[in-house]
């Protein structure tokens, strides 16, 4: 009888062992330029840091790798985080900036 168990309180246990999933912070948006686009979670997020940034309020930005092109005004109170070096924030033209960051904005972990 006992061995008929075993099956089924393993599953119990991996089950609850899980970390439960976190769940999204208000003003946390994720942006991806090499997908079609989404409502910015994580599993659709949004294919325009532009697009991010005209959302209210103080965000946090999570951009994956890849090159976004500008230039970009950040608003104050939001803060970008890219996935290292392999994130780039570009401008078409050399002469003009590329950001542009009201108060208490901040660039984290990605190449201006």
């Amino acid at each position: 009888m006992p061995s008929r168990l075993l099956p089924w309180f393993l599953v119990l246990v991996c089950a609850c062992a899980r970390p439960a999933l976190k769940p999204a912070v208000p003003g946390e948006l994720w942006v991806d330029a090499a997908v079609a686009g989404g409502d910015g979670t994580r599993e659709r997020p949004l294919r325009s840091l532009s697009e991010a940034l005209a959302r209210p309020g103080p965000l946090l930005v999570h951009l994956a790798p890849g090159r976004y092109e500008g230039p970009f005004r950040l608003p104050g109170g939001i803060r970008l985080v890219g996935a290292g070096p392999f994130t780039v924030l570009t401008a078409p033209n050399p002469a003009t900036g590329v950001v542009e960051a009201g108060g208490e904005a901040s660039l984290e972990s990605l190449a201006v």
